[in-house]
């Protein structure tokens, strides 16, 4: 039986990658438009309508890249692929950057408050002008969908602003309005729950090296004494969107906050639980350990912790990387992730791993006897929380993966080999280096995947699983 053991670093794991960026274009738009417009015949759906805010944009941005950055906005797009983009004054610029012919409509209730409404009209209107009427089936998206009846019939229960639930209404009979959220973000087969081309794998394995570089320069400043600010300044980040707030957390209470962004007082102490977590649209790395340089410079209340908590927490992952593979199921991950920990010991709340993408959660399909078959081109966050109390403890070892099979990972190697031999020295250091038996068709999108530093000060050591 493999066991967990103190192994020395190597310097992939701390060196940053600054690759050629890859932007998505029009003919990537385009395909996740045909893919939608494809499901909408599946399901026999004259027009899905899209609800986006500054909140939840991600459905619209996915398929126009424009993101509501103050108003909401609504995307509505034709069984023959037309697409019309409703948005409110700040929005109207902002929406020129579509990258593919779009229908613009201003609806001025969408414009902040106070904002001048001198061309307003009904909402109800505006929808009978790009063709939705009486005889149309609409496929609606809110934030989420519903996959049971205790809010109401779930295929007919929305979340979003009800006025605009009543402007459909008033012009498209409700039983022919139909929650369309699950073929987004659904299993087994939502568009939006893998990636779908060797260039969308490159996109997100560039975002994956730019976080990853921001939290290996903050790992590299950490010092005793150091403000959560100070350190999150070294990181050196740029001013991009993110896909949840940036989280650096020193100290027993900073951490048990678990959401909390830096603060200017609380400062680093010698021994103390440490995490750093940064993310842009796309990708995700978070790293919570101990702030010691070796197991003596613990704190004597966490000391204890080492091997039964922070240790298993480890293998748990390790034993997640090496289970996860096209064709395993996700109640196979689980199950290995809870043969080396438990609910109640190791505090775990939330499912391990989870899809991920432009928004950091999307959903996920691995929870306790899931039958959902991992697929080619699924975007996985390996992200299993570990925490406890008394003392606050908190143990966090987590980034993405890409599953691919091998003519995705042909096309890949072929269209971006740069990208393709940064993945193959990644798999290739977990096995050999952190003792994780990745499969070849699980592509690690960052030097630090798997990597664990269990004294966060103390950059030569890592974690293994021999």
């Amino acid at each position: 039986m493999k066991k967990v053991n103190l192994v020395k670093s190597i310097p992939l794991f701390m060196q940053e990658v600054d690759p050629e960026p890859v932007i998505l274009e029009q003919e990537d738009y385009l395909l996740r438009l045909r893919l939608l417009v494809e499901r909408m015949k599946k399901r026999g759906c004259s027009h899905v309508v899209i609800y986006g805010d500054r909140e939840h944009f991600s459905h619209i941005e996915y398929f126009t890249s424009y993101d509501c950055r103050f108003e909401e906005a609504l995307l509505v797009v034709s069984c023959t692929g037309d697409a019309t983009i409703f948005v409110g004054n700040e929005g109207w610029a902002y929406s020129e950057q579509i990258p593919y012919p779009i229908h613009r409509i201003l609806y001025q209730n969408f414009s902040l408050q106070g904002q001048p409404k001198d061309r307003l009209s009904p909402l109800s209107h505006l929808l009978t002008q790009v063709g939705i009427g009486q005889e149309s089936r609409i496929g609606l998206v809110g934030v989420k969908y519903f996959e049971n009846d205790l809010e109401g019939e779930a295929d007919y229960t929305f979340d979003l602003p009800a006025y605009i639930l009543h402007a459909i209404y008033q012009v498209c009979p409700a039983p022919q309005v139909i929650n369309f959220g699950k073929e987004l973000t659904g299993y087994p087969d939502g568009i939006r729950t893998r990636l779908h081309s060797a260039k969308e794998i490159a996109w997100a394995e560039d975002a994956g090296n730019r976080v990853a570089g921001v939290v290996q320069r903050m790992f590299k400043a950490l010092k005793p004494g150091m403000s959560e600010s100070e350190v999150s300044i070294s990181g050196h980040a740029s001013l991009e969107p993110q896909n949840v707030a940036p989280m650096v957390n020193f100290g027993a209470r900073s951490v048990a906050l678990g959401l909390k962004s830096p603060s200017r007082v609380q400062r680093l102490e010698l021994g103390d639980v440490c995490g750093l977590c940064y993310s842009a649209r796309g990708n995700l790395t978070s790293k919570i350990s101990v702030a010691a340089w070796d197991l003596n410079s613990w704190s004597e209340s966490l000391r204890p912790y080492f091997e039964n908590f922070y240790q298993k927490h480890f293998a748990a992952m390790a034993d997640w990387y090496e289970t996860a593979h096209i064709g395993a199921t996700c109640g196979e991950v689980y199950n290995a992730v809870y043969r080396n920990i438990n609910h109640e010991e190791h505090g775990i709340t939330l499912n391990p791993g989870h899809s991920t993408g432009t928004e950091e959660w999307l959903n996920s399909a691995f929870f306790k006897g899931s039958q959902h078959v991992i697929q080619s081109g699924e975007f996985i966050q390996v992200d299993i929380i570990a925490s406890g109390s008394n003392p606050v403890r908190t143990s966090i070892c987590e980034d993405a993966v890409v599953f691919a099979d091998e003519p995705l990972r042909e096309e890949l190697k072929k269209q971006y080999p740069h990208v393709y031999e940064r993945i193959v020295k990644r798999q290739e250091a977990m096995r050999e280096v952190l003792g994780i038996q990745v499969s070849d068709d699980l592509l690690p999108m960052s030097n630090l995947n798997g990597v664990y530093y269990p004294f966060m000060l103390n950059l030569d050591v890592v974690f293994a699983y021999r």
